[in-house]
Order: structure tokens, then C-alpha cells, then sequence
């Protein structure tokens, strides 16, 4: 892995300007002709100034204004629309609604409620939902429904009819993470929750695709249990961890892995993407593909698992980045970490503007953001000044030597990575989330590769069951467990550490948004005076985001 990388992307004047227009949408309207015509002229003026040799970069702030406009346009078009506020004052009424399930948050099979998001594709005029409208809803899932589906069985493509009651959602009242919850739901547009009190009936079943994957997401867990021992609760974090259903965890796992800063591991994430794309590769290497192909057989088999998983956001998104990075090898390109995660931020919001409010997005890009920027020239300043043997030349190394400069490599390597992403995702979990974990420092250097080695197990065991061998895939399954065992005492360690997890009650979320902000920008800064990143300037970052986070945590005290 490189000590630093090129951060340069032609994508980011875009994805700044996307950030500010859709911002803009989502607060002021204006006429769309007016802000298309904007943008033509900024766009005529950009050409014009990139060509004159005198004003080399005065182009920027015109392309910027221009991509501005454009994606404020864009954000009134593709942005729902927000309920008149006197609809969201009235009281919750029953109504008849034709729904299209869009994504599933929890299965009905265990608590025989379903919920998550739907499309609105009938409603009547008096349940003030119009169609295309998102709507969250919570069903109670009878025995067998009208039409050949099962209890449990609800999954995205399914197209229901139910009677239930509607309910705005106003944030009145609410504390916590149900204030938390209802505040991400008016963020994605939704602003009515659909509770079925009625006859519920299936109008259009999955298509033939989805119920595949569905149907191979129930073989996954069946052979991620094989050889499972009785009583015991490790298969269940298992399951949770490679298929990212986190409904198998008991409350006490849930709130464990929430304030100890390591829920990150039941989200199908980058984390899971980069391991199962590396597993990919390496065995397509071992049949002597070439790198060239490789991309063109590994990214479906990398969707698959996407779509088995249930398609959530996070596994989107990181499907993305690695589509991005890894068809450089197809395309003969440079390869950049940095532009491809710049780029596949540009594709998730073109696809879904609403994604910018979703806190998933922010912590996701965020922490990898500060992983490529700051992690990795860390890594190469502590190698360099904690580098042993440097007085010896490097052939006269003895095994023992090279064993140790190794193992501080790898150690000096987990430090950067975690202390980068725990500086990202500090003030966005003090202003949300309401507590600071500074062990998650620590916790995160030692579960990081146990949890690589889980996710690679998992993956092998699947191979082995997949190509009927249930015997092998339950031996590789047992040895998952045990590193399971290892990861879960060094969680429950952790919690009793003084001061490894600070309450920030009352921090604002202004402030942690903010000190974001200034932290990329001096990165982006110091990345553009490369002289600077070696050396004591790049204590600066670290200082620009924890002395506002510590003035707030203060405050509130």
C-alpha cells in the first residue's frame, strides 16, 4: 500500500458543487429555467476562461457556480417534495394503500413484523399520499398471504395491498434513537409511517431474480450454520457479520457493538466488499486470469453477493468504489483509491440524491476519505522515523530483523488506519450518536483483521458448501467461530476500560459538521504542498477536528 497518494480527481469540482446544489434544493426553490440558464452561461464562461493562457485558474470558481446550479436544478427535480405542513398536523387516518416493498430493514421471520421503505403506487385522495411517494412501513405478516407468499417472506419487488393506518411523522415527543430514527426518515424524504390494521393481499410477486436471491440468501445461512454447536450464539454473529443481518443479534451484542464503535462490522461495507473482492482476485489469479479480465468476472460475482445480502446502501456504495478502482485493471488505467471513492460518490448521487442526508453515507465516505488522506501519509512518516536497522543496508538483514521491521510495519500500518478513521467519525458520533469512543482506537487495530479473517473464512466456507462439500465449509465454519469468541471477550474487555467511551450528550451537530469540513480542507491543502506531508505540519489535521470537538465537549459539560 502506498505511503501517499495522488489526491487529485477531476470528479471533485462536481462533487462539491453537487454537495452545495442539492444542499440548496433541499431548503430554496427557483425557477428551473432560470438556474439552467445560469448554468449554461457559467459553463460558456468556463470554456472561455480555461482557453485564455493569462488566467490560468480563473475558470474554477465559474465551473464551480455553474455545476452548482446545475445540481440545484437537479435536486428540484429528483428530491421528494416535503407535505405541507398543515398535512403533517392532522391525525393519523386509515387507509387502503397499493405499496411497492423498495427495502426491507427488518424480516418479518423472527418477530413476524416486517418493516422498512416502500413506494406509494396507489393511494386514495384522503390518505394525502400521492404516488411515487416513500413511505415507512411496519407490517404484521399473517400465515400464508393472498397469493402464494408466506409468513417472513417479504423482500424488495413485492407489491402488496394493505389497510393500515397513517401516521406523519413530526419528531414531536421523541428522545433518542427513535428522535434519531424519525429524523433520518424526513432526511430520505419519508414523512408518513404505514401500519397495517387490515387485510393485506399480494398484488405482483418479486421478480424471478430477486426471489433467486432471496432464496440463496436462506442456503448462505443454512451453510454458514453448519456444524453449528448448541446454545451457543456465536453462529448467530456469524450469519449477522457475513450477511449483515443484524437481527440475529441479541440487544446486549447490539448495544455492546453500538457504543463500543464496532457495529461497523455487521453493515455490509467496504470492509466486507475489499475482502471478498481480494478473495476473488487472488483465486482468479491462481487460474492464471489475466488482470485484465479479471475485473469482467469478479464484479458480477461481486454484485451477486450484493443483491443476496439485500442490496442495502453501504454494499452499494462500496460495490462502487470497487468498481471504479478495480475496472482500472480492465481499462489499463492509473489506479487511484482516491478517484474512484471521488467518483463513486458522484454515481450514488446522481442515483439517489437523497443519499447526501443519509448518515451511512457521510460516515462511510468520510472514514475512507480520512483513510486515504491522512491515514496512509501517517503510515509513511511513523515508518520512516520508527524504522529499525536503519544504519544496516537492507541486504545484510537477518531473518529476525526482517521479521521485526515487518511486524512494526503492520502494527504502525493498523495505528494510521484506525486513528484516521476514529478522527472522521468522531464528530458525526458526537453530534448524532451522542457518545465518544477513543478505544475504539485500539479495539479497531485488533478486530480489524480478525474480522478480515472471518469475512475470507465465510467466504470459503460458502465455496465449500456451494460445491457440496458440507463437511469442509463446517470445519472452516468452526474455525470462524473461534476468532468470533476472540473478537466478542476483547469487546466485552473494552468495555470496562475507564475512559474508553465518553457520553456527549447535548454536543451539536453543527459543530462536528464544521470541524469535518476544516479537517478535509487542511488535508486537501497539505496534499497539495506534498513537501509539507512528511513532516511536523501533519499534526495540524488531528488538531483542527479534536480542539473543536473538545471545546463542545466542554460547553456541555
Amino acid at each position: 500500500m502506498p505511503a501517499t497518494i495522488q489526491a487529485r480527481s477531476p470528479m471533485l469540482p462536481w462533487l462539491l458543487g453537487m454537495i452545495v446544489g442539492l444542499n440548496l434544493a433541499s431548503h430554496n426553490s427557483a425557477p428551473l429555467l432560470i438556474l439552467l440558464f445560469g448554468a449554461l452561461i457559467g459553463s460558456g464562461a468556463t470554456l472561455w476562461l480555461a482557453s485564455a493562457k493569462k488566467l490560468k485558474r480563473a475558470w474554477i470558481p465559474c465551473f464551480l457556480i455553474s455545476t452548482t446550479l446545475t445540481f440545484w436544478a437537479y435536486g428540484q427535480i429528483r428530491l421528494p417534495t416535503s407535505p405541507e405542513p398543515f398535512n403533517l398536523t392532522l391525525p393519523a387516518r386509515e387507509a387502503r394503500l397499493t405499496l411497492e416493498i423498495q427495502r426491507v430493514m427488518q424480516p418479518g421471520d423472527r418477530f413476524g413484523q416486517a418493516s422498512g421503505l416502500a413506494h406509494v403506487l396507489n393511494a386514495p385522495p384522503t390518505s394525502r399520499l400521492c404516488q411515487g411517494d416513500r413511505i415507512y412501513f411496519r407490517l404484521k405478516l399473517p400465515r400464508n398471504l393472498q397469493g402464494g407468499i408466506e409468513s417472513g417472506v417479504i423482500q424488495p419487488g413485492l407489491q402488496l395491498q394493505a389497510t393500515g393506518v397513517i401516521t406523519p411523522i413530526t419528531n414531536t415527543g421523541l428522545t433518542g434513537k427513535a428522535a434519531d430514527f424519525d429524523a433520518y426518515l424526513k432526511d430520505i424524504g419519508v414523512h408518513y409511517r404505514f401500519a397495517r390494521s387490515g387485510e393485506l393481499k399480494v398484488i405482483r410477486a418479486p421478480a424471478r431474480f430477486q426471489q433467486y436471491c432471496k432464496s440463496m440468501n436462506e442456503s448462505f445461512q443454512r451453510s454458514l450454520r453448519l456444524g453449528e454447536p448448541a446454545e451457543s450464539e456465536l453462529a448467530n454473529v456469524y450469519v449477522a457479520m457475513l450477511l449483515g443481518r443484524k437481527i440475529e443479534l441479541s440487544k446486549d451484542q447490539r448495544e455492546r457493538f453500538r457504543t463500543t464503535g464496532t457495529m461497523h462490522f455487521f453493515a455490509i461495507s467496504g470492509l466486507h466488499i475489499g475482502v471478498i473482492a481480494t478473495v476473488i482476485a487472488q483465486f482468479l489469479l491462481i487460474l492464471r486470469v489475466p488482470r485484465s479480465i479479471s475485473p469482467f468476472i469478479g464484479l458480477p460475482l461481486l454484485y451477486l453477493y450484493v443483491e443476496i445480502t439485500g442490496a442495502s446502501p453501504s454494499a452499494v456504495r462500496a460495490f462502487l468504489m470497487a468498481t471504479f478502482f478495480w475496472a482500472s485493471f480492465a481499462f489499463q488505467r492509473q489506479r487511484s483509491p482516491y478517484s474512484a471513492l471521488i467518483g463513486s460518490a458522484v454515481l450514488v448521487l446522481m442515483i439517489d440524491p437523497s443519499q447526501l442526508w443519509s448518515l451511512g453515507f457521510q460516515l462511510s465516505y468520510s472514514v475512507v476519505l480520512s483513510i486515504l488522506l491522512f491515514g496512509l501519509p501517517l503510515h509513511g512518516m511513523l515508518t520512516e522515523r520508527c524504522r529499525p536497522y536503519r544504519w544496516l543496508p537492507e541486504d545484510s538483514w537477518t531473518r529476525r530483523q526482517r521479521a521485526l521491521t515487518w511486524s512494526l510495519d503492520r502494527v504502525l500500518l493498523l495505528f494510521a488506519i484506525s486513528f484516521s478513521a476514529w478522527l472522521a467519525s468522531t464528530p458525526l458520533s458526537a453530534g448524532l450518536f451522542e457518545f465518544i469512543a477513543p478505544g475504539a482506537i485500539l479495539l479497531n487495530m485488533l478486530l480489524v483483521n480478525l474480522a478480515a479473517l472471518v469475512i475470507s473464512g465465510g467466504v470459503i466456507a460458502l465455496a465449500c458448501a456451494s460445491a457440496w462439500l458440507p463437511s469442509l465449509g463446517g470445519f472452516i465454519n468452526h474455525s470462524a467461530w473461534t476468532v468470533i469468541s476472540i473478537m466478542d471477550q476483547l469487546i466485552i474487555c473494552s468495555t470496562h476500560i475507564p475512559g474508553s467511551i465518553f457520553p456527549s450528550a447535548g454536543f451539536p451537530p453543527a459543530l462536528g459538521y464544521g470541524s469535518l469540513a476544516a479537517y478535509f480542507t487542511t488535508l486537501l491543502w497539505l496534499h497539495h504542498r506534498r513537501e509539507k506531508l512528511n513532516s511536523r505540519y501533519l499534526l495540524l489535521p488531528p488538531l483542527v477536528i479534536l480542539c473543536p470537538v473538545v471545546a463542545g465537549l466542554l460547553a456541555i459539560s
